[in-house]
């Protein structure tokens, strides 16, 4: 990997927004990160990090620039995020998904805040870390990072109220009502909200129906439904699944399988008046129940939107294998947060290198699906694109003029 020196030309519609929401003053530590979090190989680390950038900036710096700095991380990941769907093409009446999910993520630090007793859920077991809660746009088959909070357990929030901590006080809050603040800030219209079995909860549902989104998200088999809004016929969904699933149940072909499909109006607990659309594989017993607010979608409709919910999981794999999502060595929950957002803002500049290639998106009309490729392969167009920075800075310069011209020939061999 080349080391980062000079402004990127190829960053200036990028970071163009970038510059007017951070300022001047922390910009130059700001795209430095970001590019460097974007283009390196393993693990990311301060030290790393500073080698990258060529030394322009200390260690201490950048530890500063991640906790005692005044930037609006949220913010600048938001409208990077909207910059980037307004750049796919995307108009207002054009169809976007929110996909809300969390992920895990092991720490042994013992003075690291926010470190709580979590359970792994790939793992299987339990262990210390960190769970961070992500909201994602999904447009034209294209995953845009819209929001990331670090959940705090009630202890750790107890303990920032106290004078002895250096930073502002940390409010407790649920990982569903994170969830519910990060849907709240969408400003896309007409959006479908996607989410697992977790959030089919009441600060969510109540958020998407203030918000007038339409969600599908998974209902849990111990909850209880009522057919047809009658309140004295109460039906447990372990058991009224596999009745309708064996009764009523359709084949129909999503995404090349098969999936036997049912439907049942009525009211969810703590959910309210949805649309139940129980769903089985072939050659599965395992089956789920889809619930929407949309009652006027066919099940089949139901179980398409529901599909798209995938990519965040891809998003979350990718980010912690390729961009170091889980890398982070600062101790505090400001740094930490801060970190997180850098992270999906490389991401993001991934995605816009990729959609800024010739003829990514020439033969396709804005509503088709965009086939950009994975992100080891866009960190490698990120490299060359550095690379071929740095050898035209050595030709036109003083010091390396011959050496850049040598490199350029052998090259272009």
């Amino acid at each position: 990997m080349p080391r980062i020196g000079r402004f990127p030309p190829f960053g200036k519609r990028f970071f163009r927004r970038a510059r007017k929401i951070i300022g001047c003053c922390h910009f130059a530590h700001f795209w430095r990160v970001v590019v460097t979090l974007a283009a390196m190989h393993g693990r990311r680390n301060l030290n790393r990090i500073e080698h990258a950038c060529r030394n322009h900036h200390t260690r201490q710096s950048i530890g500063f620039f991640l906790t005692r700095a005044h930037w609006d991380a949220p913010e600048l990941l938001r409208q990077t995020a909207l910059d980037t769907l307004k750049h796919l093409g995307w108009q207002p009446n054009h169809r976007v998904y929110v996909i809300i999910d969390d992920t895990q993520k092991r720490k042994r630090g013992k003075r690291m805040d926010a470190v709580s007793k979590i359970f792994l859920h790939a793992e299987k077991v339990y262990a210390q870390g960190h769970t961070i809660v992500g909201c994602a746009l999904l447009y034209r088959n294209v995953v845009i990072p819209y929001a990331v909070h670090l959940w705090a357990n009630e202890a750790f929030c107890a303990k920032t109220r106290k004078p002895s901590y250096p930073d502002d006080p940390i409010p407790f809050r649920k990982l569903t009502e994170l969830a519910a603040d990060a849907i709240s800030q969408v400003t896309v219209p007409r959006a479908i909200v996607l989410f697992d079995s977790y959030y089919l909860c009441p600060p969510v549902i109540r958020v998407c129906k203030e918000k007038a989104y339409r969600f599908v998200g998974v209902a849990k088999k111990n909850r209880n439904f009522f057919p047809n809004g009658r309140l004295h016929d109460k039906r447990r969904l372990s058991t009224y699944g596999v009745n309708v699933l064996r009764r009523d149940g359709r084949w129909c072909t999503a995404n090349g399988k098969s999936h036997r499909l049912a439907a049942r109006i009525g009211q969810l607990s703590k959910a309210g008046r949805v649309k139940l659309v129980f769903s089985r594989r072939a050659r599965e017993r395992a089956w789920i129940a889809m619930a929407t607010n949309e009652t006027r979608w066919s099940a089949s409709t139901i179980l398409s939107h529901y599909l798209h919910r995938w990519p965040i999981e891809i998003l979350f794999k990718e980010s912690k294998q390729n961009l170091g999502l889980g890398d982070y060595q600062v101790l505090r929950y400001r740094g930490i947060e801060r970190y997180l957002h850098l992270v999906m803002i490389a991401h993001l500049l991934l995605t816009h290198l990729a959609a800024t290639e010739p003829g990514a998106q020439a033969d396709c009309n804005e509503n088709d699906p965009l086939r950009l490729p994975s992100v080891p392969r866009r960190q490698q167009l990120l490299r060359s694109k550095l690379w071929d920075d740095t050898i035209n800075a050595m030709e036109k310069g003083s010091r390396n003029r011959r050496v850049g011209r040598k490199l350029k020939e052998i090259i272009q061999m």
